[in-house]
């Protein structure tokens, strides 16, 4: 029983292949890939022993995933090649274009071609209804051990370290580049194109616009340096007071 909480398993009881799952002739799955009703898996796919797929979920054309993964009712999975012991939890969704268009204003926009995978490394763990964009260049790359919580946007391009932590809501646009043992806090919101350093931790509802060095703790909207922001919060109080007290002596 433990073990079931600590790595799901087939939803159904399924042992094997489901008779309702469709299959590719030319994927190739190896001995013990447990497969839940309903799911589509395409031609040259290949899957690890142990692995589970859950109901209704779709694998593309091509995709790579390793042994004793699990993989969520609903998910769909595309351009990616994916490590072994990987989590995926419901509904999510991986290696879809990312938001790439170059602005023309009136004339409208044009899309760039997202044309790279995505590459999820070993031990990796995905929280439900996330989603995680295709390269547009470069791959995007989830490094291993790393934790992500429910409903977390991963751009395209951008590159998370080893053994990081994403709370819930987190937004990261593309091409950034993330460290190992970094956490982030619930709805962290981090600019394109920046580099946050390896072991940094950034509070919850930040808005992260510039680059964070190596073990910082940074926090705010905008985010600096938590000892600046508290310190900056505590002297906006007590003007505040000040104020106040003033007001209340000239009455």
């Amino acid at each position: 029983m433990a073990c079931d909480a600590l790595r799901p398993q087939s939803w159904f009881g399924t042992e094997g292949i489901a008779p309702s799952a469709i299959i590719d002739p030319t994927a190739r799955l190896e001995d013990g890939v447990i497969v839940d009703p309903l799911v589509v898996i395409g031609p040259r796919v290949e899957i690890g022993a142990g692995t589970i797929i859950g109901a209704g979920a779709v694998i593309s054309a091509d995709v790579k995933i390793g042994r004793d993964c699990n993989v969520g009712a609903k998910t769909t999975i595309q351009f990616a090649l994916i490590g072994n012991n990987v989590l995926i939890h419901p509904a999510c969704n991986i290696g879809q274009d990312g938001y790439g268009f170059i602005f023309f204003g009136p004339k409208g926009h044009v899309k760039v071609p997202q044309t790279g995978r995505v590459v999820i490394q070993n031990n990796v763990e995905v929280g439900a209804a996330s989603t995680i964009d295709r390269g547009s260049l470069r791959d995007t790359v989830i490094g291993e051990g790393t934790k992500i919580d429910n409903q977390v946007q991963i751009g395209h391009n951008v590159t998370i370290g080893r053994h990081c932590l994403l709370a819930a809501q987190i937004g990261l646009a593309g091409s950034l580049t993330i460290g190992d043992n970094v956490a982030l806090g619930a709805k962290v919101g981090i600019n394109n194109h920046l580099k946050i350093g390896d072991g940094a931790q950034v509070t919850a509802m930040s808005a992260v616009k510039d680059d964070i060095p190596a073990n910082g703790r940074w926090g705010g909207h905008f985010a600096k340096p938590t000892k600046q922001w508290f310190r900056e919060i505590i002297a906006v109080e007590r003007l505040v007071r000040d104020n106040e007290t003033k007001g209340k002596e000239q009455e």
